[in-house]
């Protein structure tokens, strides 16, 4: 399997010594930030990799697996895209950041983060400039989108109706799409829990696009978030 190129001065570690004994940020820490902005990476998932994925449930080995496998193999032709789908703090938008860094890297194709509730708050603040046209289009025509924590946001109709014409449009114009969600996507996925199903919040027809535009990895394991705070 196609690997990453990792730092030939730092191994991948991201830090030096210098002659002085000291430890220093190594150049290509600086290159990760760029590629970070690139991508509109919030600063929180900036050392978000493969590499730095750590693993803790058998689910997040196959969904470490299944991601590298995409990413390495993406084809923005095709317009498939990837779901992760899991209670928070499994590691979702690790992996999915990892695999638009990936993308981006290895195929040069430039996709865009974006947390689901900020995007629709920038298109309604773009509307009410009078600038939505330029920036939904924007959006809708992107040759790889990330959408983040999708379904988590208290939608009324009008954002309901929206995130249905992105997925929509992507979906029949073959635009590639990542998203994390904390829902389940129906109601048969008893296996997840989780407490709502994500048709209920968009509607089955979204539903029924990401079903066929988009792997799906459902993803276990402890909230890493917790863990951290107990530790």
């Amino acid at each position: 399997m196609e690997q990453t190129q990792t730092c030939d001065v730092c191994k991948g570690t991201g830090f030096v010594k210098t002659e002085k004994g000291t430890v220093k940020l190594c150049n290509c820490r600086y290159k990760r930030k760029d590629i970070n902005k690139e991508l509109n990476i919030p600063k929180r998932y900036w050392d978000a990799t493969f590499e730095t994925f750590k693993p803790g449930h058998p689910s997040q080995d196959i969904a470490l697996m299944t991601a590298r496998r995409f990413a390495y193999s993406f084809n923005p032709e095709d317009g498939k895209g990837i779901t992760f789908i899991g209670t928070p703090g499994v590691g979702k938008t690790h992996l999915a950041v990892a695999t638009l860094k990936a993308i981006y890297e290895v195929k040069k194709v430039r996709g865009i983060f974006f947390d689901t509730k900020d995007l629709i708050y920038r298109l309604r603040r773009s509307m009410e400039e009078g600038k939505d046209i330029k920036f939904l289009n924007a959006i809708l025509n992107l040759p790889l989108l990330l959408l983040d924590d999708l379904g988590s946001e208290r939608l009324n109709d009008w954002q309901r109706e929206l995130i249905s014409y992105i997925i929509t449009h992507r979906y029949n114009n073959l635009k590639s799409t990542i998203i994390t969600t904390n829902f389940k996507l129906d109601k048969e996925e008893s296996d997840v829990r989780i407490s709502y199903d994500l048709g209920a919040r968009l509607g089955e027809n979204v539903v029924s696009k990401i079903y066929e535009m988009n792997e799906i990895l459902i993803i276990k394991g402890e909230d890493r978030r917790r863990l951290k705070r107990v530790k």
